[in-house]
């Protein structure tokens, strides 16, 4: 590698008195006296770096061991007074926090929940509004006495209830034919012994299983599977004798039925919404055939009946067993790593494909820790990486350590320091992130020591050790700060998982930065130090012959090939580059766009994994997980302040209940005010006519016309509140009566003071015709309609009801809400970095030319990759947000190195200039760029789809840097770069900031 140039123009540039540059040339050194002189003249700022490099030289190993023994004494309050992370329940922080919607709904839930026991025994929960469901019999069937023969179960197959009963509560499994039909004799003998050998031969089914020996004559029920289904209408007692002649007329039985049960929930079958003409046959053995059709076999197996598609066949089937998914975990847990990860999945004829067995959350931690042997492994390759690159084994440690230190060192600022009451599974990512930052330090800070050493000499080692802290310590600064300041940017979302990542991962790549300027330089000058008295140039010589045989390729690479197809090809270059930039703004903003998660599903591990396969693949290919959220339910609530109280850095802490103390309602003008309100509200094209609304006032007047004042249950008097005629009411009155109806039950929607028996709020719950939906366009139309629709009447109200407010408690909503947040905080985030990166670029490089080009360069590679991750499926969700906000961050780092080389080349054209940039920046650029990319590669096999994502993001984004900031940057140099002085900015009036 030729390190000559560098050296010299970085000499050069700095030392611009012209006395000390010739007396330089004449001696051939410059002793301590003429170095403190001149950093004197250089002002304050390079006279502290000088002295600490001073000390540095003289005292590494005071350094080093300080570092140490902090670290160990940080590590050791940390890890033994503070509790280590949980991370059970990863579904935590996903919530948004502070919103206008998050802080409705914790404060609907606050007063629901009361847990100050500010209000007088808290009436019942809000109306929800459920149909009744009035049980009639299918066609008459349920009469017959065939039909109530054939429900008896047959000897040996005897079912826990009906699976209506449990739906999707209990454990299920996801069996594939191997030949792409499981409706083969035997595809179904296969499937019966892969229950017994997954699940029912396991002790801790046996000892847990449902109606164990209540419903059934033996220990635990039979599966609800399609081969014991087939044997019960076939009239055997074990599924693996079926036979061909069953499955035929089990299946011709599914055609007759089909298009009577298509679609129709269990629920459904109760009520008279079914023909007349339905078959007496699909009733026998408890709606046999609708279990099939519903539970066991996908929809599309009854679209193809109804649309007579040949030959009918289905390509998988679920097995329900009766062990419950809620209450025997632990029993789940060890069939799971005992039986289903350690069996065969597959026996040639059906193979295992998903699972549902409720462990994806008690499982996380477990498959997390255990894919922390990933990172060990893309740590091992980057240490071999950069003891290959720096030849020696003290200073690859020194880096290895830096990267741990400065993950310990972010976890005690973290937790004791900044207080922080969470921290997600998200900030581990952290790790990936640091290795591949540390070794980008680590081959810069390598590359201009040798460069400095070279051009100086070692005898002269506080000189050495300054020269090379002057100019890392800038772009190491400005690349470590621009990465961390665009985490602490995204801090301030809304979502706790982003905000805490952010804080953690800036604090570890401050770290780093921190490490990397004291302990590594330690290291090397340890490593000189014993190079110097135990290495003799016989020793020395031939092991630099043997690494320059092998870095001679590259070398031809870096300093001959990649200026030459830069300088030749710069037009078609910067042509491409921009063509490629404006493609990528089509694809990110117009089509296909960056698309908002559409389900509240979240993934956890990789698609491969058998929980992700039973959630992403085929649970929505069932018609039982068709079943939709009913309408939207909205409220209005008075007396409560709508304000988000809790520590919005901790998912737990919802905060209290914050009353509106200035609340009142008992003027007449405020009753009639709000039975109008109810009485409009049903006129609304929102409203779901049919329904009753949860408005007290209605029911409240026709409690107090009621002529009976003794409440016949409780025998309580409501005297006057009764008999009583001419609305409104007088003030003292109405009070009194509605705090008597709200106590005893009969106004639920009616909350009292304990203090004085006043009101103290008050909630008008209502139905929508709005479907609830995890579809952002949906759900934003629901929420801007019906809040816009009760702010505009709430502004027109009396005083006292001005300060309504209107909420929807349901996931939906809350999922509206965090796909708001995601839709409006990435992008915000990321612009603001970009604004951000461009000040700390223009400080840096001092130069509106070089700025610009840079930006430019940035911009490109920013919209390229996201581009990317468009195409290639990427949606907007908590995890990939929280990634793409770092790409701003990873893609400025080639481009400013490269960017000062070119500002302080002592070269004069542009031509040469972006040589001289190119042939001493790409060596170690290409070298940082290869070790993140390994890292990211190689925890690309990692279960958690988190560690999938971070990798391969880290991969792309190497790609793209590299080459944008290599061939687009240094063309735009080549063609309209800054010649000598060119449009630099003024310097400041501190001597010690121009001496850079």
């Amino acid at each position: 590698m030729s390190v000559q140039g560098e050296s010299a123009f970085v000499f050069d540039a700095t030392n611009r008195d012209p006395v000390v540059q010739r007396q330089s040339h004449e001696d051939g050194q410059i002793n301590d006296e003429q170095s403190e002189l001149e950093d004197q003249r250089g002002g304050p700022c390079f006279i502290c770096l000088y002295r600490y490099a001073k000390i540095l030289s003289r005292f590494w190993y005071v350094i080093c061991l300080l570092v140490f023994l902090a670290s160990g004494a940080f590590a050791t309050v940390v890890f033994t007074l503070y509790d280590l992370p949980n991370f059970s329940e990863p579904y935590k922080g996903f919530q948004p926090r502070g919103t206008d919607i998050a802080s409705r709904v914790f404060s609907l839930q606050n007063l629901l929940l009361d847990s100050e026991d500010v209000l007088v025994d808290r009436p019942s929960d809000v109306v929800t509004f459920q149909p009744s469901v009035t049980q009639t019999p299918v066609g008459g069937c349920w009469l017959t006495e065939e039909t109530k023969t054939n429900m008896e179960p047959a000897p040996g197959i005897q079912f826990c209830k009906s699976i209506w009963d449990w739906d999707d509560e209990v454990a299920t499994l996801v069996l594939e034919s191997v030949e792409g039909n499981i409706l083969t004799p035997e595809a179904v003998a296969s499937a019966c012994r892969a229950e017994e050998r997954f699940v029912t031969s396991h002790p801790s089914y046996q000892d847990h299983c449902l109606c164990r020996g209540n419903h059934t004559d033996q220990a635990c029920p039979s599966a609800w599977s399609i081969g014991n289904y087939i044997a019960l209408l076939s009239n055997k007692s074990y599924c693996a004798d079926v036979v061909e002649e069953d499955i035929t007329r089990t299946v011709d039985l599914l055609k007759l039925c089909a298009p009577f049960l298509y679609n129709v929930s269990g629920p459904d079958l109760v009520k008279s919404t079914i023909s007349d003409d339905f078959p007496c046959q699909c009733a026998q053995h408890n709606f046999a055939v609708h279990t099939v059709l519903y539970y066991l076999l996908p929809t599309d197996f009854s679209l193809n009946i109804i649309r007579n598609t040949s030959p009918l066949i289905s390509p998988f089937t679920f097995v329900f067993f009766p062990i419950s998914g809620r209450s025997e975990i632990d029993a789940l847990e060890s069939i799971y790593l005992e039986r289903i990860e350690n069996e065969p999945d597959s026996d040639g004829v059906t193979k295992l494909k998903a699972v549902e067995f409720f462990l994806k959350f008690k499982l996380f931690p477990r498959l997390l820790y255990s894919d922390s042997l990933f990172l060990g492994i893309a740590g091992a390759a980057i240490f071999l990486l950069i003891w290959v690159y720096c030849g020696s084994i003290l200073v690859t440690l020194a880096a290895v350590i830096n990267a741990v230190l400065s993950l310990v060192l972010a976890y005690f600022l973290y937790i004791a320091i900044f207080q922080r009451p969470f921290f997600p599974f998200g900030n581990v990512l952290a790790a990936v992130l640091i290795m591949g930052i540390g070794a980008d330090d680590t081959f810069v800070f390598i590359d201009l020591w040798k460069k400095f050493k070279s051009e100086l000499g070692d005898q002269d080692l506080p000189r050495l050790v300054h020269e090379t802290l002057r100019h890392t310590a800038v772009t190491m600064s400005v690349t470590s700060l621009t990465t961390a300041s665009a985490l602490y940017i995204t801090a301030v979302s809304d979502i706790p998982f982003v905000k805490c990542f952010a804080v953690f991962a800036g604090t570890a790549i401050v770290m780093n930065l921190v490490l990397t300027m004291t302990l590594l330089p330690g290291a090397i000058i340890m490593q000189h130090k014993l190079t110097a008295c135990c290495c003799s140039s016989l020793t020395c010589k031939p092991k630099r012959d043997i690494k320059k045989m092998i870095f001679k390729p590259l070398n031809v690479f870096h300093e001959d090939l990649v200026p030459f197809l830069v300088l030749k090809l710069r037009w078609i270059w910067i042509i491409v580059f921009l063509s490629l930039m404006v493609g990528s703004v089509v694809v990110v903003f117009f089509y296909p766009t960056l698309r908002l998660p559409i389900t509240s599903t979240f993934q956890f591990f990789q698609t491969s994994h058998p929980f992700e396969q039973f959630d992403v693949v085929y649970w929505d290919q069932m018609s039982y997980s068709q079943n939709s959220f009913p309408d939207h339910v909205g409220s209005i609530v008075w007396g409560v302040q709508a304000v988000d109280n809790g520590n919005t850095w901790n998912p737990d802490d919802l905060g209290i209940l914050s009353l509106d103390e200035s609340f009142q309602l008992s003027d007449p003008e405020d009753q009639t005010w709000l039975l109008d309100l109810c009485r409009d509200l049903r006129s609304q094209p929102f409203y779901r006519a049919g329904q009753e609304t949860g408005c007290f006032i209605e029911e409240f007047i026709s409690f107090m016309e009621s002529p009976g004042c003794v409440n016949p249950r409780t025998g309580y008097d409501l005297s006057p509140c009764c008999n009583q005629s001419g609305f409104p009411y007088e003030s003292a009155l109405f009070t009194s009566c509605v705090a008597k109806y709200a106590i005893q039950g009969f106004l639920p929607s009616v909350f009292i003071w304990n203090k004085d028996s006043k009101i103290a709020a008050v909630t008008v719950t209502f139905q929508t015709t709005y479907p609830s939906s995890f579809q952002y366009e949906t759900n934003s139309e629901f929420w801007a309609t019906v809040d816009a629709w009760v702010q505009g009447k709430v502004d027109l109200a009396p005083v006292s009801l001005q300060r309504g407010w209107f909420v929807s408690d349901s996931i939906t909503i809350r999922f509206y809400d965090l796909q708001e947040s995601l839709r409006a905080g990435v992008p915000v985030a990321m612009l603001v970095t970009l604004a951000i990166a461009s000040l700390i670029l223009f400080l840096t490089i001092r130069n509106i030319v070089l700025t610009l080009w840079a930006m430019l360069t940035i911009t490109s590679a920013v919209v390229v990759t996201v581009a990317i991750l468009v195409l290639l499926g990427w949606e907007l969700n908590i995890v990939e947000a929280t990634i793409i906000t770092l790409a701003v961050g990873l893609s400025i780092d080639f481009t400013i190195h490269y960017g000062v080389a070119y500002k302080l080349s002592p070269l004069k054209t542009r031509r040469q200039r972006a040589r001289y940039s190119l042939t001493t920046m790409t060596p170690a650029i290409s070298m940082a760029a290869l070790s993140t990319f390994s890292a990211g590669a190689l925890v690309l096999p990692a279960t958690v789809l988190s560690y999938y994502q971070i990798g391969f993001f880290l991969m792309l984004v190497m790609v793209v840097s590299w080459v944008h900031s290599t061939f687009f940057f240094q063309s735009l140099c080549t063609v309209a770069g800054p010649q000598e002085f060119c449009v630099d900015a003024p310097y400041p009036s501190c001597n010690g900031c121009r001496s850079f």
